[in-house]
């Protein structure tokens, strides 16, 4: 799946939701995840411009990933969602670099899929109070 659509993000994020049996409205530990799913991940110093980096075995046993310690933590979980998307849906997963610049078209759908994993749409619209979604003017204490 290297080139997916925001839908098939947002679905592939609820089916992995799903499997660890998170709601698509709570908010997500993202260490409890990796070692839910049995993850290999080491959070250490890199250079700035360097996120992370995951792999996994031939025979999809083992995973791997590297998260930047030096950046926010906000960023390390979105790290982690994105290294998510390239151990389990990536067609064509190859050891890599998530490095900041111009992403190729895996590394943007590894985006949306952080994204829609990290914060699905369903969970956001819930918090939206219903008046505000009316006006389509959502208010900036919402």
């Amino acid at each position: 799946m290297s080139k997916i659509t925001l839908d098939i993000a947002e679905n592939c994020a609820m089916k992995m939701r799903s499997s660890l049996q998170l709601s698509l409205a709570e908010p997500i530990n993202v260490k409890t995840v990796i070692r839910l799913l049995g993850v290999i991940t080491l959070y250490r110093p890199l250079s700035d411009t360097l996120y992370g980096l995951s792999l996994k075995s031939a025979d999809d046993r083992f995973r791997f990933m590297l998260v930047n310690s030096n950046t926010t933590r906000g960023r390390q979980h979105f790290t982690v969602a994105h290294e998510l998307y390239h151990l389990y849906f990536d067609e064509n997963p190859q050891p890599h670099f998530c490095i900041e610049g111009l992403p190729d078209e895996s590394e943007r759908s590894a985006n949306m899929f952080a994204r829609a994993f990290l914060m699905p749409k369903a969970g956001v619209m819930k918090l939206i109070p219903d008046e505000e979604l009316a006006t389509g003017k959502v208010s900036l204490t919402t």
